[in-house]
């Protein structure tokens, strides 16, 4: 629209008009393309926040740079079998396979050893200790590499799709469709867990009440530890996303995409999946369309300020439900 107007004052011929449309139309899809895979990244790590919120109604600060070993793991592990020959799509799933299993592993010890002993301590205590998680995972992974970046070839950047629109090209590449794929199997295998299966009854037990669910039998302990892997899980499919997708890896990395993430979860409504899922595509959306209208160094401004905006207005989140809770201070 914004395009037709400007076109019409400049007096452009109306076939002019209708291919600057036309671009408009295949640039904003495109861009759109773009908006979904950077939701599946951010989704996925929200998702991570809200499982181990849910039964811990603590706010774990490290996810972010648990997403960045996991990202690290799967780039050293690719450049492996990379140069031992193996095919791009089998390095794929070796490397999913590997760094969700060492990532989950990784989340498991810091569950049992740091958050888990502080479980019945003040809120603020796991707080503080999932940033000294945080600065030990950035401290280690900056050892590790020498303090330079990691990068992998570009995988699966082929064109599945491509069309012209007035001009403009649109590319769905393969690894975009392999990302939208993995992404939905993930939270509608999570979802279907959670409504379906015992696992997921005993979850939601927990979420409501994690001292009656204790008192009917429920195994917290264990629940627990099972979400704290889950947690970790999607972590590491964030992770996997963000090298194979993107090709670098950085040990800072971690914080700015830790906190984005944990304020989608927060503008979706903390503590639900669903809120979590919607967090990320509005914040993927929302950097998005900040990045193909107006200057990007000023982009993660505007993201954090609109969320401080939103929380304004609507503090328990887009599809949360405000709760009051009287024992709590």
């Amino acid at each position: 629209m914004a395009a037709l107007i400007a076109g019409a004052t400049l007096g452009l011929a109306p076939e002019a008009l209708a291919d600057q449309a036309m671009r408009s139309l295949g640039y904003g899809l495109q861009q759109g393309l773009n908006a979904m895979q950077i939701a599946c990244l951010y989704s996925l790590l929200a998702v991570a926040y809200s499982l181990i919120h849910g039964v811990t109604g603590r706010i774990i600060l490290s996810f972010g740079d648990i997403a960045m070993f996991g990202a690290f793991y799967i780039c050293y592990t690719a450049l492996l079998a990379l140069l031992t020959g193996w095919p791009a799509a089998a390095a794929l799933t070796f490397v999913f396979v590997a760094g969700a299993a060492g990532t989950a592993a990784l989340g498991d010890s810091l569950q049992r050893g740091v958050f888990s002993p502080l479980i019945r301590a003040p809120s603020q205590a796991i707080m503080i200790a999932s940033i000294g998680v945080a600065i030990l995972l950035q401290e280690a992974m900056r050892l590790q590499s020498g303090g330079r970046e990691q990068w992998l070839p570009p995988f699966a950047s082929n064109a599945l799709v491509a069309g012209d629109l007035g001009g403009f090209s649109i590319r769905i590449t393969a690894m975009q469709t392999v990302t939208f794929l993995l992404a939905v199997a993930l939270l509608g295998g999570l979802g279907l867990i959670l409504k379906t299966s015992r696992a997921g009854r005993y979850w939601r037990a927990c979420t409501q009440n994690r001292a009656l669910a204790e008192l009917c039998g429920i195994n917290v302990a264990r629940v627990t530890r099972l979400t704290a892997l889950a947690s970790a899980f999607f972590a590491a499919a964030s992770g996997w996303i963000l090298a194979v997708s993107y090709g670098g890896v950085s040990f800072y990395m971690g914080l700015v995409l830790g906190l984005k993430a944990l304020f989608a979860s927060i503008i979706g409504g903390f503590g639900t999946i669903g809120g979590a899922v919607a967090g990320g595509i509005a914040l993927a959306a929302l950097e998005t369309g900040w990045t193909a209208l107006f200057p990007i160094i000023y982009r993660d401004v505007a993201v954090f300020l609109v969320i401080i905006l939103l929380l304004v207005l609507k503090p328990e989140g887009l599809l949360g439900v405000a709760v009051r809770r009287d024992s709590e201070v």
